[in-house]
């Protein structure tokens, strides 16, 4: 789905799917976590004394298990791959041992761990009860919230500590689809402009516009440049004026609503063409630069006749 769902459909049936899935995804992870609340509770008055008291100190030999065996393997798989691969391109991939302990602190343990000890039955096959199944239960749930309450409240202090480098291939990555997408958009302009029987003006006004962007997406992969500097000053002052006019552009609309001058499927339609949503923008940091035409690499589709591409924190633009 992942790799053909980018090419299926339409604009607006993709942002419903992924709004979909988001709180599906949700709703599943927290009826999970109600569900495993229910069986520890029953589990813990299924427990004597004697073994509550077991099943806690396993729930910590488990927990501190878990995060030893994580350390060992980070910490010894890495110098079994040093003496088989001796490639140079392999050091380059080498990690600090900082990296790797923050890595040894992020193994949380989850929802698979969850439905694991759920899917433990109540009998078997002899009709028995399934020996230890409130143990079972009780040590996964425990060690659970043990990853999430421990792990989670050092983790941070960890991560500051490792004074990890910046992460800088999603931007490079994010630089190259924004440059390839405007060059395909220039390069397929005058065919397709043929083909639609577009007039001179527009397809020159485009290719302008298109030419625009193409150089911002190119000033921004060089954005230490000072030539660059200018252009992405630029570009970030109309991102941030075009997200401040969306803004009173969406007030004046619920105005209206307010006002009994059109009613709330109007405006509705208006907030899905215009995705007029969150607060309002900060005009100092407008986010990645972003304009009409797509030097985003937009997600284009026609609603109510306008073309709607993706803009900076959730919002879009429209022409």
């Amino acid at each position: 789905m992942s790799q053909a769902g980018p090419s299926l459909g339409r604009a607006a049936a993709r942002r419903q799917t992924e709004a979909f899935w988001s709180l599906a995804m949700y709703l599943l992870n927290g009826a999970l976590f109600v569900l495993v609340g229910l069986e520890a509770q029953a589990a813990v008055r299924a427990l004597s004394g004697t073994a509550l008291t077991e099943a806690v100190v396993m729930v910590v030999a488990v927990a501190c298990a878990l995060v030893i065996v994580r350390f060992l393997f980070l910490f010894t798989t890495v110098y079994t791959i040093r003496a088989l691969d001796r490639r140079p391109q392999q050091r380059g991939r080498r990690m600090s041992h900082r990296a790797r302990a923050v890595s040894a602190l992020a193994g949380f343990r989850g929802a698979v761990s969850l439905a694991l000890a759920l899917s433990v039955p109540y009998t078997l096959d002899s009709g028995t009860p399934f020996p230890d199944r409130d143990t079972i239960v009780f040590v996964t749930a425990g060690v659970v919230v043990a990853t999430l309450v421990v792990q989670g409240l050092v983790l941070p202090a960890v991560a500051r500590w490792a004074q990890l480098p910046q992460d800088t291939d999603s931007e490079q990555e994010l630089a190259l689809a924004r440059t390839t997408a405007s060059r395909a958009a220039l390069d397929a302009l005058p065919s397709t402009a043929a083909d639609l029987g577009t007039d001179a003006e527009t397809v020159e006004r485009l290719k302008t516009e298109y030419e625009t962007h193409l150089s911002a997406a190119q000033a921004a992969t060089a954005a230490s440049d000072p030539e660059s500097a200018p252009l992405l000053r630029r570009r970030r002052q109309e991102t941030s004026l075009r997200l401040a006019l969306l803004e009173h552009k969406r007030s004046a609309v619920i105005a209206l609503r307010d006002g009994h001058r059109i009613d709330d499927t109007v405006l509705l339609r208006m907030q899905g063409t215009t995705r007029c949503r969150g607060g309002t923008p900060r005009a100092g940091n407008p986010g990645p630069v972003s304009t009409p035409a797509g030097a985003t690499m937009p997600d284009t589709g026609r609603t109510g006749g306008r073309t709607e591409t993706t803009a900076p924190a959730g919002r879009s633009f429209h022409r």
